[in-house]
């Protein structure tokens, strides 16, 4: 497997470091009474205040199972991006797709972050029931344009004719504070407000805390993210204000409000955050910004937490692949039923609104024009009549041992490749109840063990209206990984992104990754031999593991001393081209600070 010194740079430098969410807007807000006080707090924004207000909102810890996709501007997936939720941190697999098991979240607020070399950062915020799912889409930074730090100019079409304006004036700094001069690289991507794909490219959710810290929805007049980057690469924030103009949507003119709140995300806490003001200038809205980020301008309103459960009225199973649309004025908000036939979110209190729920072939297959009120969380199951008979993809998944899969997942997808559902597994069972245009059917499906990184081969079936697709994730042993099990549990594989090498002049790093995890190994020896663990690398030869994909992690620092630690055993280093081997035995400290027993071994190609 032939990879770049880039590619593992980039995942050292990545070690070492909703559903319900896009609206369409022409109803008048409320003219805000804190701009004066808005504008003073773009000064400085409080990340711990802001967390600390969202606790009275975010409800008990509970535990979930959450699967996720990441995808690019073309909608194709990442392999490789890193993606957190609940204390976990997971890297996507060759469907760009992640499981997480179990994962510690708020009953009323989860929060997933996705990042990927080459790409602005993405996120979702979601309120937790059933099987849920995301979809978050990252933009590329590759197309960006150039300005000079002395100040500049940059335009950013936008989907309606229209046009984004940035003037930046003199005066960057990199991540460090350090003055910066020379070429400024501006990535800027326009989101518009009234589509359906703002849901999925949008970080976190139409929900924020206003400048008093009060929880809020949002409607947008549109969005608008901005990456700047020295002629190095590093990532760069202004010291002087900018200026942006940004056009009201045609759709929103009648109705635009003369001043809006404008928001910044906050990636620490996933909430928008009032911060100023955006000022209507006939068919722009202009406003000045004092750093960069996501920016959204946006009418605040109440807020509560809803969900809904779409069924087939006939047999009762929830229908995947639905889009749900909740209107209110001439507001919407878009989502899609996931495998649990539910969307939930955050939406305006006290509003009757209209819901319309259409399948994909763009037939309305249910309709309330006197939805609401809501004045307090609320949960719904709608029976709907279908088209056309629902259509079922069941089966197994096993593994090697033809046994259950407890940690895998299937994809369910069209014979275009569309993705239409996915089915966590944690018992062996997997399923999906969907809609087609017509029947029969043909479904593609794969299925992937997380716990040994194998797939099961790419299968059609045929659904009329009914299909059964039996699966056993057994494609053989990798030609790279790094396995390893812990307390004589199951082996788990780590196969994804692959690497390792030898810098100058002694120092040595393998690593790989998993959909639930990673690790990185690295040592001040290339001498085949027996070492102990030890993080100091300017002593007697050592190895240590900076990163473990187990669930529990390791304290790299804790391990060091303790009594039995880890000892690895280099077995192998030949040339570029060929394989790296190391064995690891003893105990070891995870994050919480208990002692556990491993047994595993890395078996990577050598790429420098």
């Amino acid at each position: 497997m032939k990879k770049s010194l880039k590619k593992y740079l980039a995942l050292c430098t990545m070690i070492l470091v909703t559903i319900l969410a896009c609206q369409k807007e022409d109803q008048t807000p409320e003219e805000s009474s804190s701009a004066t006080e808005t504008i003073q707090k773009a000064e400085s924004v409080n990340s711990e205040r802001i967390e600390r207000a969202l606790s009275e909102y975010k409800g008990r810890r509970t535990e979930g199972n959450f699967i996720g996709q990441i995808i690019d501007e073309a909608n194709q997936p990442i392999v490789g991006a890193t993606v957190s939720l609940g204390g976990q941190q997971q890297v996507t697999d060759q469907n760009g797709i992640v499981v997480f098991l179990g994962a510690v979240v708020h009953e009323n607020f989860a929060y997933a972050q996705a990042s990927a070399n080459g790409y602005s950062n993405g996120s979702r915020v979601m309120v937790p029931t059933g099987q849920n799912s995301f979809t978050i889409k990252l933009f590329s930074l590759e197309n960006s344009q150039r300005i000079d730090s002395s100040g500049g100019e940059v335009a950013i079409r936008t989907d309606t004719d229209g046009e984004v304006m940035i003037y930046f004036n003199d005066g960057f700094v990199d991540e460090n504070g350090n003055p910066y001069s020379g070429d400024v690289y501006v990535t800027a991507n326009y989101l518009n407000p009234l589509s359906e794909d703002t849901a999925n490219s949008m970080p976190g959710e139409l929900y924020g805390l206003d400048a008093n810290y009060q929880e809020v929805a949002l409607g947008s007049y549109g969005m608008l993210n901005v990456e700047l980057q020295g002629s190095s690469g590093e990532k760069l924030q202004i010291t002087n204000p900018a200026r942006i103009e940004m056009p009201i949507h045609p759709s929103q003119l009648a109705t635009a409000a003369n001043q809006v709140p404008m928001w910044s995300f906050n990636e620490e806490t996933g909430v928008w955050f009032e911060e100023t003001m955006a000022y209507r200038n006939g068919n722009v809205y202009e406003t000045e910004v004092n750093h960069f980020s996501f920016w959204n301008c946006d009418a605040p309103f109440p807020v509560v937490n809803f969900d809904a459960t779409v069924v087939d009225a006939g047999t009762l199973l929830p229908i995947s692949g639905l889009k749900v649309t909740i209107t209110y004025g001439s507001f919407s908000r878009f989502a899609t039923t996931n495998a649990s036939g539910n969307v939930s979110g955050k939406v305006p209190s006290g509003q009757v609104m209209t819901i319309t729920i259409t399948d994909q072939c763009g037939t309305i297959l249910y309709t309330n024009t006197s939805f609401g009120p809501f004045t307090g969380t609320t949960s719904v199951t709608i029976p709907v009549t279908l088209a056309t008979a629902p259509i079922t993809v069941s089966g197994t998944l096993l593994d090697c041992s033809s046994l259950p899969v407890t940690n895998g997942y299937v994809a369910y997808k069209n014979t275009t490749g569309q993705l239409l559902g996915t089915s966590i597994v944690t018992a062996g069972i997997h399923g999906y109840t969907g809609v087609a245009c017509s029947i029969p059917v043909n479904i593609i499906v794969d299925g992937v063990d997380n716990t040994t990184g194998q797939a099961a081969p790419t299968t059609t079936v045929t659904a009329n209206p009914t299909a059964t697709a039996n699966l056993i994730a057994c494609g053989g042993l990798p030609s790279e990984y790094i396995r390893y099990s812990v307390n004589a549990g199951p082996i788990q594989y780590e196969i994804i992104n692959p690497g390792g090498g030898i810098q100058a002049p002694t120092f040595l790093n393998v690593h790989a990754s998993s959909p639930s995890g990673q690790t990185y190994i690295f040592g001040n020896t290339i001498a085949l031999g027996t070492y102990p663990f030890d993080t100091n690398m300017s002593g007697p030869p050592a190895l240590a593991m900076e990163v473990l994909g187990d669930i529990n992690g390791i304290d790299p620092n804790g391990t060091v001393g303790i009594p039995g630690a880890m000892q690895f055993t280099i077995t192998n280093i030949g040339p570029v081209g060929t394989y790296i081997d190391i064995t690891f035995v003893g105990n070891y400290r995870d994050r919480f600070g208990t002692t556990r027993f491993i047994n595993g071994d890395a078996h990577i190609l050598r790429d420098y």
